[in-house]
């Protein structure tokens, strides 16, 4: 099954949602979508927490996203385009927050939500980790959803893996100076898997003085990178096919080969330094 994926990278600034899906919009003005239905489902992503960004002040000042604004747009964006949009937003949790994924269908409803399983340090002050893993199934193709600082976790996508994803879609806010852990773990998450890996990340400058490098990037089941990186503002335009993660599977058979049985069992054993 053909798909192609979309990746906005845009900057943020905090605290402005509504000036943040217009720059959205217009990056996306000229963008030419699928042409057919035969060209198989077409997925939009945005960064993570685009519209809100991190300063933590600007949560309570704004309330939640997911439901919300952020919400409502990524469902308008949606219908008016018939691709499949995502991106995260604030989701209120008692005082607290989740980092919610959304996935909006060409219908413009919401098909599938998410909560960021691994806040990233800080955010920890503000945010909940969610409990559970999202799989969406569009047709024939199953896509794995993930957050940015879940990258860093190879179990989380391996279950994603293991329970059928050919495609993840991972939005982000990954700051320098890590890009080179960011293509790497990209491109590693994608080889152990031998599936897609399709990832839109943050550019420019945050209130905190982070910056952040782009490389939004699809990576096919080989490791091979399909699109250019870049470090400025622009849409990224990626394709692949399902067809690839079979042949790769065929010509390597890791899920085949796989003893999860003595994965389990540990051996220690230990040097006596006290002998001569």
């Amino acid at each position: 099954m053909k798909f192609r994926v979309v990746l906005v990278q845009v900057p943020c600034e905090e605290g402005r949602r509504e000036e943040n899906s217009q720059r959205v919009r217009e990056l996306l003005r000229t963008h030419r979508y699928r042409a057919s239905e035969d060209s198989g489902p077409e997925f939009i992503v945005l960064p993570e927490l685009f519209a809100i960004g991190f300063r933590h002040a600007d949560y309570e000042r704004l309330g939640q996203g997911v439901p919300g604004p952020t919400e409502d747009f990524v469902r308008e964006l949606a219908s008016e385009t018939g691709a499949f949009v995502v991106t995260t937003d604030i989701e209120a949790h008692g005082e607290r927050y989740y980092n919610t994924l959304v996935m909006a269908s060409p219908q413009g409803r919401t098909i599938a939500r998410y909560r960021k399983v691994h806040p990233f340090q800080a955010e920890k002050d503000v945010f909940d980790g969610g409990d559970t893993l999202a799989l969406v199934d569009i047709g024939d193709l199953r896509v794995g959803l993930q957050i940015c600082y879940d990258i860093r976790f190879p179990e989380m996508t391996r279950r994603l893996a293991l329970e059928g994803a050919e495609l993840v879609l991972i939005p982000a806010a990954f700051p320098n100076p890590r890009s080179h852990h960011w293509d790497a773990l990209l491109q590693a998450r994608a080889i152990e898997n031998l599936f897609f890996v399709a990832a839109a990340n943050r550019v420019g400058s945050a209130f905190d003085g982070k910056t952040y490098f782009g490389h939004s990037q699809l990576v096919d089941p080989w490791g091979v990178r399909r699109t250019e990186i870049e470090s400025s503002p622009r849409v990224i335009v990626g394709s692949g096919d399902t067809e690839a993660v079979k042949s790769a599977r065929t010509q390597l058979t890791c899920f085949e080969d796989r003893r999860p049985e003595a994965y389990e069992r540990v051996q220690v054993f230990r040097y006596d330094t006290t002998v001569k």
